[in-house]
């Protein structure tokens, strides 16, 4: 692992160190807990000088943006950490890749302007690949999930619920991948802490009234990307 000694003077004030990353392949299965733990253990290994949390077991504070579903691949998550002393974000990008799995990657580090609260929704790509998949088929998967309402069972705090998700579906478009005989969604959702939507609510939907997606796993499968997050003016989050 590489090696920096951050001998930089102290902050008077913590600043926010922002690390935008990319989830991909087979870290994809890896549940928030697991991410937590694998981040933790990666700054602890580099000595990067962030504020802990206090009692007898001391541990970095991480916060991390909206949640990505378990499966979901992601090109650009973002996690975000109070650094005590004056260093270059940029120094830190390849301490940290030298202790990552393949499929985490760090592509960028600076200073944060901007809040994790400013998210407002988020992008997803879902591929679906199914036999007899065609034009008409994507129509019709992007007719269902623009239609109201949509009803799903939502897990809650106080127990399942049937829940009209469609106010937090803010845009679906389909298309057919003739070369690679897929359904391609492009689907945008809320993704602020009061409507956040996981978009296996609506594969699960898709399925029930379509039908796809109950065959044999060797015929029929999907693929979830969280493509981009947006702020309440609809610009990319950084």
């Amino acid at each position: 692992m590489v090696q920096m000694t951050f001998d930089g003077p102290l902050l008077e004030k913590p600043k926010t160190l922002r690390i935008r990353f990319q989830k991909t392949g087979a870290l994809k299965y890896i549940s928030h807990l697991d991410l937590m733990r694998t981040m933790t253990r990666v700054i602890a290994r580099v000595h990067l000088p962030i504020k802990y949390t206090c009692g007898f077991h001391p541990i970095p504070h991480l916060v991390f943006s909206a949640p990505l579903p378990v499966g979901a691949e992601s090109p650009h998550e973002f996690l975000d950490v109070a650094v005590l002393r004056e260093l270059d974000p940029a120094s830190v990008v390849p301490l940290l890749n030298a202790g990552l799995p393949a499929g985490l990657a760090v592509d960028a580090a600076y200073f944060a302007e901007t809040k994790f609260q400013a998210i407002a929704s988020a992008e997803y790509t879902i591929k679906i690949h199914t036999p007899g998949a065609s034009a008409d088929v994507a129509k019709y998967c992007g007719d269902v999930l623009s239609e109201k309402p949509i009803t799903v069972l939502k897990h809650t705090k106080s127990g399942d619920k049937n829940v009209d998700v469609s106010p937090a579906i803010l845009g679906v478009t389909s298309s057919f991948d003739e070369e690679n005989g897929d359904i391609v969604l492009q689907i945008c959702l809320r993704a602020d802490s009061g409507s956040f939507l996981n978009p296996d609510y609506l594969l699960r939907y898709l399925s029930d009234q379509t039908g796809l997606l109950k065959g044999s796993p060797l015929e029929e499968w999907y693929t979830v990307t969280r493509t981009h997050l947006f702020d309440a003016n609809g610009q990319d989050f950084v």
